[in-house]
């Protein structure tokens, strides 16, 4: 099982990806492809809201499911990119142990 910081991480790559491809001139998305990641990016934040209210009594299955929520809208915007995000974490924590920044594109 993951743990809630790596899952917590996984949902932080995705939702910055996002963003980028959103705020960038001439992304081009179509209105679907937007409607369907929006919807699950908002469901993702209901799950999460609903962890730290304590409404939730398996908040570890929350959990999961809210990152499976944000990667299907990573995938509405990015449908081949998931190989992407999965190396962006594991160079992120490898630069985080040895404490050295490279810049990203």
């Amino acid at each position: 099982m993951k743990t809630k910081v790596e899952s917590m991480e996984k949902m932080n790559v995705y939702a910055n990806e996002m963003v980028r491809l959103l705020v960038k001139d001439g992304a081009g998305l179509q209105q679907d492809q937007l409607r369907k990641a929006l919807e699950n990016v908002l469901r993702a934040m209901v799950d999460m809201t609903n962890i730290q209210l304590g409404r939730e009594k398996d908040a570890q299955a929350t959990l999961q499911t809210t990152l499976t929520r944000m990667r299907i809208a990573h995938n509405c915007l990015f449908p081949y990119a998931t190989s992407r995000v999965q190396s962006k974490i594991h160079i992120a924590k490898a630069l985080e142990i040895q404490k050295i920044i490279i810049p990203t594109k």
